[in-house]
């Protein structure tokens, strides 16, 4: 520890391991391949368990709304208040539409969660296949992340069409 001036003071910091030896490409390689694969195994387990619950378990609601309901889950607060559906409402029972083979209805339903469930239904083929050879057949997630700020904005946009869609559906066809 030395002194430079009367209000400053440098500390010595001694590392407590030496610094790790660069990797290998062989072992980036290894490295990256186990990465996928722990993504993917992620991927395809989300993605079966949802079209799984909406296929096996749950039975489409007729009204569009409250699926849901059949996990013991409580109603919608905010369509019990306010009598509107909220962003999500009616995406459970498009899922399991998707799941059991109905992607028109599930897209009359709720636009968003048709298009979720179709999204779990390719990642359910891709995901296995990268939990196999460690490699993503999906879209290049560098691509992905040049045109992050476009999805995002796209996908609150399609949301947000969707939730007027379904308020519009609920307020003039299911009273």
């Amino acid at each position: 520890m030395s002194l430079e001036s009367s209000n400053t003071v440098n500390t010595l910091v001694v590392p407590l391991a030496p610094p790790p030896l660069p990797l290998s490409p062989e072992q980036q390689a290894k490295n990256l391949r186990l990465a996928t694969r722990i993504w993917c195994a992620f991927l395809t387990a989300l993605s079966a368990a949802m079209l799984g619950l909406g296929r096996f378990y749950f039975t489409p609601s007729t009204t569009g709304l409250e699926t849901h309901r059949q996990l013991h889950l409580p109603p919608c607060g905010f369509y019990h208040i306010t009598g509107l559906p909220c962003p999500t409402c009616g995406c459970t029972t498009a899922v399991t539409h998707v799941a059991h083979g109905n992607i028109i209805q599930a897209f009359i339903t709720q636009p968003f969660g048709a298009l979720v469930g179709l999204v779990a239904v390719v990642l359910l083929v891709l995901g296995p296949v990268g939990l196999v050879t460690g490699k993503w057949l999906g879209p290049a997630p560098y691509k992905l992340s040049f045109y992050w700020q476009r999805m995002v904005y796209g996908t609150l946009g399609f949301l947000a069409a969707s939730w007027l869609y379904k308020m519009v559906m609920v307020h003039y066809f299911l009273r």
